[in-house]
C-alpha cells in the first residue's frame, strides 16, 4: 500500500550528488632565463616575460624551478644588476623550488654525455649547460611539458 512517507529512514537526507571532477592544476617549469628577464628591465625579453608571467598566473599555473635554476638566476642577476638587487630578488622570490636528486644528476650527466649518434655527430644535448640538462630531466620526471623561458636553446629542447 503506497504511503506519503519518504523512502528510507525517517529524517535521512538524500545523498548529495557527486562533485564534478576538478580539472588538474596546470604546471609550468620556470627557467633562469625567464627569471632574469622579469627582473632586468633592460633585457630585450623583459616585456614579453612580464606579459607571459601575468598570463600564466591568470591561467592558474603552478610555477616551479629547480634549486640550480634559482642559483643560476641569482648569479646572472648579481652579475648583471649587482649584488644588492640580486639579494633583494632572492629574498622576495616565492617560487616553488624542487631540489634535484642524485638520480636527477645521473640522468643529466647521461644527457650531456658526448655519445655519437648514427651520423657520427655528438648527441643533441651536448651543448646544454648542466643546469639546463637538469631542468629538462626534472620536467621529464614530472611529465611537465610547459616551460616559461626566453632562452631559445632551452626552448628548442622542449618544443
Amino acid at each position: 500500500m503506497p504511503t506519503d512517507e519518504p523512502a528510507g529512514p525517517a529524517g535521512a537526507a538524500e545523498p548529495a550528488p557527486p562533485a564534478p571532477p576538478t580539472p588538474p592544476i596546470p604546471v609550468a617549469f620556470v627557467d633562469a632565463s625567464a627569471l632574469v628577464a622579469l627582473v632586468d628591465r633592460a633585457d630585450p625579453a623583459h616585456a614579453v616575460a612580464v606579459a607571459a608571467y601575468r598570463e600564466l598566473v591568470a591561467d592558474g599555473y603552478k610555477l616551479f624551478t629547480t634549486d640550480l635554476g634559482l642559483a643560476e638566476a641569482h648569479d646572472l642577476i648579481r652579475l648583471g644588476l649587482g649584488p644588492v638587487v640580486a639579494a633583494r630578488w632572492l629574498a622576495a622570490c616565492r617560487l616553488a623550488v624542487y631540489h634535484v636528486t642524485e638520480a636527477d644528476l645521473a640522468d643529466a650527466r647521461r644527457r650531456l654525455a658526448p655519445v655519437a649518434e648514427a651520423d657520427g655527430e655528438p648527441g643533441r644535448d651536448v651543448d646544454l649547460s648542466l643546469t639546463d640538462a637538469l631542468s629538462l630531466v626534472v620536467m621529464d620526471r614530472f611529465a611537465v611539458s610547459a616551460a616559461f623561458a626566453v632562452d631559445p636553446r632551452f626552448l628548442a629542447r622542449i618544443s
